[in-house]
């Protein structure tokens, strides 16, 4: 029997591998068709994502995501669900240490296919933005 529990275990691995920079790590995460619409990107495919999350790498020195609330419900081996996250993104502007953070809800779905969980969808709104400085 699938728990909300397995769905948030993935939501944390996620989360880990973003943070840690160890993109090709996230294909274990994705079926193959995975898609991710975002605010001003569409993925349809797990390679477009794993090679989009690069441009993590090339626009900020660290990230750091804080998984929160999660609430789903699996129908057989489909889990439709939501997670709450604050994202940070650590960056330089004009020699100034800033930090952009964003708090996000993903529309999910979770599907368990040959003994693992998996996204088949993620999709991101952004509810607010804050950019500011880091104190020195």
């Amino acid at each position: 029997m699938h728990s909300v529990q397995d769905a948030q275990a993935l939501a944390l691995r996620y989360a880990q591998i973003v943070d840690d920079r160890t993109f090709d790590a996230m294909r274990e995460l994705l079926v193959d068709d995975f898609t991710q619409r975002g605010p001003e990107w569409l993925c349809e495919s797990a390679d477009a994502f794993v090679g989009m999350l690069n441009l993590l790498a090339d626009n900020y020195s660290a990230t750091f995501h804080l998984v929160g609330n999660q609430l789903g419900e699996w129908q057989g081996d489909c889990y439709e669900g939501e997670t709450y996250c604050i994202a940070s993104h650590i960056y330089e502007k004009a020699g100034q240490g800033r930090k952009l953070d964003m708090g996000i809800r993903y529309q999910e779905q979770v599907v368990y296919a040959e003994g693992a969980y998996r996204y088949a969808r993620r999709d991101v709104t952004v509810v607010w933005t804050s950019d500011h400085p880091l104190n020195s």
